[in-house]
């Protein structure tokens, strides 16, 4: 399955890579979201240095091989890494001999906890890693869609949330320099709306492995995506993207 920045439309998510746990593909993984995992250290540790120092034995690990060792394949990669940075903090406050505070055994405590800063800093992170991933997909979707301005349009709409149509189809005209009127606008953002949503249905099955109709919608409704989504897909997306 091409990436959601290769191929916007016609998806099957049946179809994506069950494989995540190759050492390529995980390494992608982990480039795409090592920001969340930052933060999500950041909110164990405290301390940039000691968070930054983490990160780069996380980073050698999956160099190694071993990062991604126990990974089974199976389930969400999130929670697999959620595990190893937890995992890679505890070991380092044992090494350095550092008595961690009270608030920082609270967070370490529980692998499975989701009510800590940290697992709501890894959350906010996630959610905003993809979705600056599925911008990036309807921002080159546009530039080799001549006429198509659905990723300027949704820009527009989002910035300017309280304009009229004739005026965001203006600024529209402005960035792109082609002219736009009101009523094409409301249909590039009609159009863009739904394309989003099926980028970022794409984009979250990519962590969830096998992905499913139910475990996807799951994750979105915990990334706190699912209203991005819900009044924009096919009344049948579950069928259409999935497999029976």
């Amino acid at each position: 399955m091409s990436e959601p920045n290769e191929q916007v439309t016609g998806l099957r998510l049946d179809q994506i890579s069950t494989h995540v746990a190759t050492l390529g593909d995980a390494e992608k993984f982990f480039v795409r979201y090592g920001r969340a995992v930052g933060g999500y250290l950041r909110a164990i540790l405290q301390d940039p240095g000691a968070t930054d120092e983490v990160m780069q034995e996380l980073v050698l690990a999956l160099l190694r091989r071993g990062g991604v060792a126990k990974w089974p394949g199976k389930g969400r990669f999130r929670d697999y890494l959620k595990a190893a940075a937890r995992n890679a903090a505890i070991t380092h406050l044992r090494r350095t001999g550092r008595q961690p505070a009270a608030a920082e055994l609270g967070e370490v405590a529980d692998p499975h906890s989701a009510g800590s800063a940290a697992d709501r800093a890894l959350l906010s992170e996630w959610q905003s890693c993809l979705l600056d991933r599925v911008w990036r997909a309807l921002e080159g979707h546009e530039r080799r869609t001549p006429g198509n301005i659905c990723y300027t349009a949704l820009k527009v709409f989002t910035e300017f949330p309280h304009e009229p149509s004739p005026r965001l189809a203006a600024i529209a005209t402005q960035r792109t320099g082609h002219a736009v009127g009101a009523e094409a606008f409301r249909k590039q953002v009609s159009r863009a709306r739904c394309l989003m949503a099926e980028l970022i249905l794409t984009e979250a099955a990519r962590g969830v492995i096998p992905p499913t109709a139910d475990g996807v919608e799951a994750e979105l409704h915990e990334l706190g995506l699912w209203s991005y989504v819900e009044d924009h897909l096919p009344d049948d997306w579950r069928t259409r993207f999935f497999s029976a």
